[in-house]
């Protein structure tokens, strides 16, 4: 972060003397401001910004000043640190929060690169009302790990799943009538969407775009959510139905040999690895209906604060990161799939399974809504499915729940 100049007055200096004085300290802090950017990352980012700076850097004459933190942490503090002179001039944001913040008027626009490195669907991910407020950095969205040591290849229909969870190999420990073949977090309202969208229903009508239309009470969404509710009730153990633990149940499962088949997002799989889990990586199966899970599709871009001092140069810095060679060299530290379209071309040659997993179900992803509403849809989406999980209602009542509650939501927080 950029250290504030502090101007001290000499009181037996003349007036005069003192406006000279204090005009050299405003065009000192302005240099200092243009040879200085500062970007704000978590942790796991850092030793990747310090191998690339340095010839950004040398190229530009300036300093590329490192500084880690959550990075959600860093975005919520943006419009309190950005008035302060606090924020960093880039920070990294996910897609779904790009458009609500560039709502909010906590972001600047950014121009992207026109070489080819976007296409249309990397661009609307960071698109709202017509303009840009990030550059795609990476791609991610859910897929399926199987145990290679249990089953010899990766289900691709949910009928196989279905057909596996009738296996007494997989019975679970402490209750021999439930089995846990095939495990998921569905009670995270992230994990679930995609089955609801490939039974038709959706979050809000126009791609996303209008939250009076919602569609998560459609015929459709009951149908998908009835689906869900039959394993919760007759083929997975009770604690499947909690809000938040179950996904420690789930890798425990996994990593111990007992579940055969998950779905899960790719950042599980360092947990994966360092159990020493035998798995492998293959997009979702079809669902029961024939229909494809359309998992959200997910990401991150780079950002720049619309309090920088230096958005040019915040503007170049960005560019320089999401080039083909520095999104190489991303992929290469982090193994996250890069956005940038000809890195990802590059990399789906790598014989990786994740990433190859990653880059296909994201074919058949659902873009998150990115306008400010989303907000409120997570809270009442979720108590839909752990409602109907647990029985306390019926598939359509919680469903009509869970609409209902989003929209009064909506209503209150959003006024026309």
């Amino acid at each position: 972060m950029l250290n504030k100049v502090k101007k001290f007055g000499f009181l037996a200096l003349a007036a005069s003397s003192i406006g000279l004085i204090l005009a050299g300290c405003s065009n000192s802090k302005k240099e200092a401001d243009n040879k200085t950017i500062t970007i704000t990352v978590d942790k796991g980012y850092k030793d990747y910004i310090n191998r690339v700076k340095g010839d950004f850097e040398k190229k530009n004459g300036v300093k590329v000043e490192v500084k880690t933190k959550d990075a959600l942490t860093a975005l919520d503090n943006l419009k309190l640190d950005g008035p302060a002179g606090k924020a960093a001039d880039v920070l990294m944001a996910p897609y779904d929060r790009v458009g609500v913040l560039g709502k909010q008027g906590q972001l600047a626009t950014v121009k992207l690169p026109t070489d080819g490195r976007y296409s249309d669907a990397d661009k609307k991910n960071v698109t709202l009302n017509q303009k840009q407020y990030g550059e795609p950095v990476t791609i991610e969205t859910l897929v399926l790990f199987y145990n290679k040591d249990l089953i010899d290849h990766a289900p691709t229909t949910f009928q196989e799943l279905e057909e596996l969870s009738k296996d007494p190999k997989y019975a679970y420990e402490n209750d021999k009538s439930k089995n846990v073949a095939f495990l998921t977090q569905w009670t995270n309202f992230y994990n679930a969407y995609g089955l609801i969208k490939g039974y038709g229903g959706y979050i809000f009508g126009d791609n996303g775009t209008d939250p009076k239309n919602i569609g998560l009470n459609n015929k459709g969404a009951v149908e998908g959510i009835t689906y869900m509710t039959n394993w919760f009730k007759n083929t997975w153990p009770k604690g499947m139905q909690a809000k938040t633990s179950n996904q420690n149940f789930i890798t425990d499962q996994f990593t111990k040999g007992k579940t055969a088949v998950i779905i899960d997002g790719p950042w599980q799989a360092a947990a994966y690895k360092k159990a020493g889990v035998n798995y492998g990586v293959a997009k979702l199966p079809t669902l029961a209906n024939g229909e494809k899970y359309q998992a959200f599709g997910g990401g991150k871009a780079w950002v720049i604060s619309q309090y920088s001092k230096n958005k040019g140069m915040a503007q170049k810095f960005i560019d320089y990161l999401t080039n083909d060679k520095n999104m190489q060299k991303f992929y290469d530290m982090t193994q996250e799939v890069p956005a940038n379209e000809k890195t990802r071309t590059a990399v789906a040659k790598t014989n990786n399974e994740l990433t190859s997993a990653v880059i296909e179900q994201y074919k058949d992803a659902s873009p998150m809504p990115n306008i400010p509403e989303m907000t409120e849809v997570w809270t009442g989406a979720e108590n839909m499915v752990i409602n109907a999980a647990s029985g306390k209602d019926t598939p359509k009542q919680a469903a009509d729940k869970a609409t209902k509650q989003i929209q009064q939501a909506i209503k209150q927080k959003y006024k026309e």
